[in-house]
């Protein structure tokens, strides 16, 4: 009985674990609170203000009411932060103290907290390290020159005079190494804060905000690797792991902080999807974080965010808050190189059908290494900043722009504008476009784009005589704005080629626009006035499919995977027979007394955070005994072998989601009933070195149908777990352990 005791209370502090969970409480008033702009805001702030035509009384600036937090607080376990855009205060508590909270007459309503911040790396094994190698500054350039970056140097645009925020999970090494030491020596890091550790000292954690950082204003000798070097800048750190609740906090008050501190542009290379939210919220209004980036354009800032990297992963695809958010500047990722979309992008639109990504550049870019010399990293992480660099000099060219004209016209200034599809945005932005007004164009090689048709098809036929400029793009487009289809083709062979798209996939009001060497030509629904199509005069097979993608079916989504409906994987677990163990007539040798089971898990989300599931598996457990029929000195080994087939039943709590594999920090619970089909006593006597071996086939057994409890606390793949059996296995009317403890691996796939 004690044993059953001390294992349901293993359960129950599983439970206890989410009695307390982090919550909004938002209050109905600022009353009886007073504001002064000139002593809360940094000059810089002030003129932002100015600039934009906003009242610096505005109301919500005002800071919370003071009585109002420490009512709250003495309920609560813990003041995670606040927000004065919101007025509203983070807390930690648990229900019955949330529910006297919730009755407070100044308290509106209460709002919990499930988020997990995702830095937007394609993952830890994307991200390359060379330690202590000194890579040659000059293999940096390419990144920036893809956005005819060198037009900016050659006339001195490096971002002065605009001040850059990136939120981040740490900057260690910033504070030494030399690509950042033109900030150091001019003193343009002006302001620090770590959220999380309620300090200045950034500079340690996660190394992701040293990479970002190289990716706006990294230089050495001159050379660049971003194109903001002569920007001011404000270090916050707002990312720790597993906190995935506060982190979205942290982020609400590193906005509210940025502004305070006079930021002009926001770097934020991190988002939140599929661990809390389904594609469906993804519509700029669900999360708070994307109403706080709305709120962040309306006080005059651009923040720059990356879209993700879940375009592989099935049961996703989508972007990330707060990379939905309509005011946000959403940055995808293209290959070096290639130019094309890079795999693990995420593709827009957002639910509601907007355009995303706004622009795009380098998925996988060279960076600053926190340990010194350089590396190459993977992710829309890093695309973000680069464009974000490229926005503080292009916003130094127009320095009276409001952050939202300025936004329009960095998608003016793309390479593919005035096309647009969900995988590239506008394009890349081109930095002669600020400096020319006018877009750069090159010269035309090859005659115009032209359209021609027959009974069944509309016909795109181009001169692909140059293999270097060989890439079509083409979308359709309905009378609401959005596309219903898109295409990137590459030409393989010179000489005229025709791409063809069936007429059923062309309705009333859709547009036809197709992007080839620089030229854009559109055809309307409507226009019946085509060429005839001549067959056998353009090669119709002449290119491969880079992507081709129907945008309708973007958010039907898999319902299989990690954090989507359903979830399918295969585990293995090796597991040890635990003491006590009471018997007159043999001993027990626990640590040859194992087990080895192989399954198949079947997992069904309920919500995000709570999954019902069953296991079936299937393997054997030895019980290493001494003394069953014969005297215990013959016989050097005896063992007893079952083998049975277990189906369980079990809830899953997630108590911290993470995004490497979709399962987080985890427990489980569950009950287990098993059916025995076979079992074996063996023993094995040694005589002179030699092993003679005799095995018993049947014991006094009793019935095979067994069944108990089993608990799980796990991280991604990896799972500990303990399980005791309610019933009894009787050899000689001798109860065999009960008690099991082991550790499991889940075998990820992707369905």
């Amino acid at each position: 009985m004690k044993r059953i005791v001390l294992l349901f209370s293993v359960l129950l502090i599983g439970e206890m674990l989410f009695g307390q969970q982090t919550y909004w409480v938002f209050f109905t008033d600022k009353a009886n609170v007073s504001f002064d702009p000139y002593a809360y805001f940094d000059a810089k702030a002030i003129e932002r203000r100015e600039l934009n035509h906003i009242s610096l009384y505005e109301f919500s600036d005002y800071p919370l009411n003071e009585s109002y937090k420490a009512a709250v607080a003495e309920l609560s376990d813990e003041v995670v932060g606040e927000t004065r855009w919101f007025n509203a205060v983070a807390v930690v508590a648990d229900e019955a103290s949330l529910e006297i909270i919730r009755n407070l007459p100044f308290v509106k309503e209460v709002e919990l907290i499930d988020n997990d911040a995702v830095l937007a790396s394609s993952s830890d094994e994307n991200i390359m390290y060379e330690e202590g190698k000194s890579a040659s500054i000059d293999e940096l350039l390419e990144q920036v020159q893809r956005f005819n970056g060198d037009v900016f140097v050659q006339n001195q645009i490096d971002g002065k005079g605009i001040r850059i925020a990136v939120f981040d999970g740490g900057f260690p090494g910033v504070d030494e190494h030399r690509a950042f030491a033109h900030l150091r020596g001019n003193n343009q890091i002006l302001k620090t804060w770590n959220f999380p550790a309620g300090k200045e000292d950034v500079y340690g954690w996660n190394s992701h905000g040293t990479m970002v950082l190289s990716c706006i204003a990294g230089m050495e000798n001159g050379k660049k690797m971003g194109l903001a070097t002569g920007s001011e800048f404000l270090l916050a750190r707002t990312e720790v792991g597993l906190e995935p609740a506060k982190e979205e906090v942290w982020w609400m008050q590193a906005v509210e902080w940025a502004d305070k501190n006079g930021a002009d542009v926001i770097n934020s290379s991190l988002g939140y999807g599929k661990s809390r939210y389904n594609p469906k919220d993804m519509d700029g209004k669900k999360s708070l974080v994307s109403k706080a980036a709305n709120m962040a354009a309306a006080k005059g800032m651009l923040v720059c965010n990356s879209m993700g990297n879940e375009g592989m992963d099935r049961a996703w695809r989508v972007l990330i808050t707060p990379a939905d958010a309509d005011s946000v500047l959403s940055v995808g990722g293209i290959e070096p190189g290639t130019n094309e979309h890079i795999n693990f992008s995420s593709y827009g639109p957002t639910y509601d059908g907007r355009l995303k990504p706004n622009v795009s550049a380098f998925g996988t870019a060279r960076v600053a290494h926190p340990k010194g010399g350089y590396t190459s990293a993977s992710g829309t992480s890093f695309s973000s900043p680069l464009v974000a660099g490229f926005v503080a000099c292009a916003w130094q060219t127009r320095p009276n722009m409001t952050a939202m004209e300025l936004k329009t016209e960095v998608e003016k200034s793309a390479d593919h504008y005035p096309y647009f599809d969900y995988a590239y945005g506008y394009g890349v932005p081109q930095a002669d476009y600020f400096l020319n007004v006018q877009k750069t164009f090159l010269a035309s090689k090859t005659p115009p784009i032209q359209f021609m048709q027959d009974e069944n098809s509309i016909y795109i036929v181009v001169h692909p005589d140059d293999l270097q400029e060989n890439v079509l793009l083409a979308h359709i487009q309905n009378s609401e704005g959005a596309l219903e289809a898109y295409w990137q083709i590459e030409f393989i062979r010179q000489g005229p080629s025709a791409f063809a798209i069936e007429k059923n996939r062309f309705h009333q009001g859709d547009r036809l626009m197709v992007r080839f060497h620089d030229e854009v030509k559109t055809l309307s629904y409507e226009k019946e006035e085509l060429a005839p199509w001549i067959p056998d005069k353009y090669d119709t097979q002449n290119f491969n499919y880079l992507l081709e993608r129907t945008p309708a079916k973007n958010y039907k989504t898999s319902s299989f995977g990690p954090l989507a409906k359903y979830y399918i994987h295969p585990y293995l677990s090796w597991g040890f027979v635990l003491p006590p163990f009471d018997s007159d007539q043999y001993d027990v040798n626990y640590g040859r007394s194992e087990s080895l089971l192989f399954g198949i898990r079947f997992k069904g989300n309920v919500c995000k955070w709570y999954n019902l599931g069953a296991n079936l598996e299937v393997g054997s457990t030895w019980f290493s005994v001494r003394g069953l029929d014969v005297p215990t000195i013959t016989y050097n080994k005896e063992y007893v072998k079952t083998t049975m087939l277990n189906l369980e039943f079990y809830q899953r709590f997630r108590l911290a989601p993470a995004e490497m594999f979709g399962m987080g920090l985890y427990f489980d619970a569950g009950i287990y009933g098993s059916w025995i089909f076979g079992n074996k006593h063996f023993m094995k006597k040694e005589v002179n070195n030699i092993i003679y071996t005799e095995t018993r086939k049947k014991l006094d057994f009793v019935a095979p149908f067994q069944w108990g409890v089993r608990a799980r606390l796990g991280f991604e793949l990896i799972a500990i777990y303990a399980q005791y059996r309610l019933s009894n296995i009787f050899i000689n009317k001798s109860d065999l352990p009960k008690p099991e403890v082991g550790i499991e691996l889940s075998i990820p796939m992707s369905l």
